[in-house]
């Protein structure tokens, strides 16, 4: 896995990475990679909406192993990459097939549990680029909020979690507690989606969507309760790299909603640099002690 790469894509998501133990590193990253791709083709707002979606699906079929990716790795690299803006993003698109080679070469079990994350991504992206018109610029209630938020993140959860058990075994979670941890993990990730989307409130309105049908309160609340579950989920994990790994998404995503609380949906908020470093050396040392409540 080309770690340069990843890192120029996502450096938030690098510094939890980077941490996780080799054995189910580089299935992460590569799961990363090729939901990263997609989602470049999803917000490829130079391309009309039904040429994304039919790229989208081809992604997904490609993933799976039902299409031979020789014509679609040409169109990501001819139609996709050039219209991106960031050059990062460009360059992971011409570089698909590399990825799809490193997943045919990833263990069985693994390259499972890869392609189904990803269909469900997929899914949620789908829905994403077409729900939304100039005569529907909302969603029609909450369940369709969580739903959204299960395809596009809380299916990583339980990905991360089988991906640990297959890799780890019982040094990730004992085996009795796997559903559980899997249950704690999609809420979790709904959780950390449910920060993008409340933090995104503004830009996305703009763009003619809405995300939210209750009032942002009511999610920010929510959020808060599923980072929690996030934070316990981290601290039962096996090992200070899996639980600092864990633990470091859920407080900065805490630390982001008081911000939101704070500012009311006035601006875009961004946490500063050295807010992010507190959090580092907060989740380390919850990773050190587990047990201690704080």
């Amino acid at each position: 896995m080309d770690r340069a790469l990843l890192k120029s894509v996502s450096r938030s998501f690098y510094l939890s990475m980077a941490w996780l133990p080799p054995a189910m590193r580089h299935s992460v990253a590569l799961g990363y990679m090729l939901a990263r791709a997609t989602d470049s083709v999803a917000d490829t707002s130079r391309a009309d909406v039904q040429e994304r979606a039919d790229v989208l699906r081809r992604m997904a079929r490609a993933v799976a192993g039902e299409e031979d990716p020789a014509a679609l790795c040409d169109t990501l690299a001819r139609r996709m990459a050039p219209a991106q803006d960031n050059p990062a993003e460009a360059t992971l698109l011409r570089r698909f097939a590399e990825f799809l080679q490193e997943l045919e070469a990833t263990p069985e079990a693994e390259r499972a549990l890869i392609r189904r994350v990803l269909a469900t991504i997929v899914e949620g992206q789908l829905w994403d680029l077409t729900y939304f018109t100039p005569d529907c610029t909302a969603v029609a209630d909450d369940a369709m909020t969580d739903l959204y938020a299960h395809r596009v993140a809380g299916c990583v959860g339980e990905f991360w979690t089988r991906l640990g058990r297959t890799a780890l075994g019982d040094a990730f979670c004992p085996a009795a507690r796997t559903e559980i941890m899997c249950a704690a993990a999609v809420r979790y990730g709904k959780g950390l989606q449910l920060v993008n989307i409340l933090r995104d409130m503004q830009e996305d309105a703009a763009r003619g969507r809405s995300y939210l049908c209750s009032a942002p309160a009511v999610w920010i609340e929510r959020a808060e309760r599923y980072l929690a579950d996030g934070i316990d989920y981290s601290r039962r994990l096996g090992g200070f790299r899996l639980r600092f790994a864990a633990m470091l998404p859920a407080l900065i995503g805490r630390k982001t909603l008081r911000l939101i609380r704070a500012r009311q949906g006035t601006e875009r908020v961004k946490i500063p640099r050295r807010a992010v470093y507190a959090c580092m050396l907060h989740a380390a040392w919850r990773a050190n002690f587990p047990n201690c409540k704080l």
